[in-house]
């Protein structure tokens, strides 16, 4: 039993100070705003999808193993639902195919796309794309202080998982995705709303191992601190005072 819930332990990157948080030497980009901006944050997806090796995701490492949790490429995320949130996209250069409602749709710069609540997505950069996709993401309604510390608790896990040559945890996965309301496209299931609930079931069910049996936190103190996160934007709560 010990050895069947042993955490698996990777060096953390410390983070938590950073903004905008570079990976792969800046090849993959993820920044946040302050609460006036229009927009949530930024993400930079690299050309082709893959990192500087050549491998696209992070499973897809020289070993050439993958989980269901890790098929998709790092910035471009798995396939997920928002429970809480409708989220917009807004493509600020290059190229993007977004997977929506069965559909597959291509946006290039100035495009905007809108998902709503508890509807399966992802995207990616254009395959045929010879530049980065920069996309400006927001919600209708806005949870600074749980999305921001959900991005950076799970892309740089995933990044150092990617660094130390092994495949995330689903458990630790879904772990950080409970804590943002965002089941995971773990099963298929027929219609929007059914698949929903089904993935927020065992999200939740994976998400209490996760923290109950194998011990992992929601949040890491590498990755994510509130205090920074308060004097970042100070100025602007003073402002508003």
């Amino acid at each position: 039993m010990g050895g069947l819930f042993q955490q698996l332990h990777v060096p953390r990157s410390q983070v938590a100070a950073d903004n905008p948080v570079l990976y792969d030497d800046g090849r993959a980009v993820l920044e946040f705003y302050t609460p006036s901006h229009e927009y949530h944050g930024k993400q930079v997806v690299p050309v082709g999808n893959k990192w500087s090796d050549g491998t696209r995701s992070v499973g897809d490492t020289p070993r050439g193993r993958e989980t269901y949790l890790t098929r998709n490429q790092f910035m471009a995320p798995i396939a997920h639902y928002h429970l809480l949130q409708t989220e917009s996209f807004y493509v600020e250069s290059g190229r993007g195919l977004w997977y929506l409602k069965g559909k597959t749709i291509e946006l290039k710069a100035g495009d905007i796309i809108q998902v709503p609540r508890c509807h399966w997505h992802t995207f990616e950069n254009h395959p045929d794309s010879e530049e980065p996709l920069s996309i400006l993401y927001r919600y209708d309604s806005q949870r600074f202080v749980m999305e921001e510390k959900f991005f950076r608790n799970t892309l740089t896990y995933m990044w150092d998982c990617k660094r130390a040559n092994v495949d995330p945890c689903p458990f630790q996965l879904c772990l950080f995705l409970s804590n943002c309301w965002m089941p995971g496209g773990l099963v298929p299931f027929p219609g929007d709303y059914a698949s929903c609930a089904v993935n927020a079931i065992m999200m939740w069910v994976f998400a209490f191992i996760a923290k109950y049996l194998y011990g992992y936190k929601s949040s890491y103190p590498e990755y994510w601190d509130e205090e920074v996160f308060k004097k970042r934007i100070a100025p602007e709560s003073k402002k508003s005072a």
